[in-house]
């Protein structure tokens, strides 16, 4: 099951330049897919349990992450098409997006989000 619902993208993209960058269901998946990996490795680094924050839906998600993968979503979606031509805004979220994925992973910002389990070595 996607993170990511199509409602999702109305709050930071208009119908008509989605579908302008969308070339295909194909090509949207693969840069949600991206944009999820591109943050699991922060996540991880950060102590985060990426699968658990992927695996919610609907309400249970945090907003912040799907808010951020569509920053990043939409980021990879533009670069795809017209490189030279991204726009300002895009690179300003892309840029604000991985900088707080920095944060993240390096424990000086805390989101509500579940950590990995920390198991016991019984030895």
């Amino acid at each position: 099951m996607a993170f990511l619902n199509e409602s999702d993208y109305s709050v930071q993209i208009r119908s008509e330049i989605k579908a302008v960058i969308v070339k295909t269901a194909t090509a949207q998946a693969l840069a949600e897919q991206m944009a999820q990996d591109e943050m699991s490795v922060y996540l991880h680094t950060g102590g985060y349990d990426a699968a658990a924050i992927f695996s919610a839906s609907g309400t249970e998600r945090n907003a912040v992450m799907v808010m951020r993968m569509i920053d990043l979503t939409i980021y990879h979606l533009y670069a795809a098409i017209v490189v030279k031509a991204m726009p300002v805004n895009r690179e300003i979220r892309y840029t604000a997006t991985i900088a707080w994925l920095e944060k993240v992973s390096l424990g000086t910002l805390n989101p509500d989000l579940p950590k990995v389990a920390v198991t016991s070595n019984p030895s």
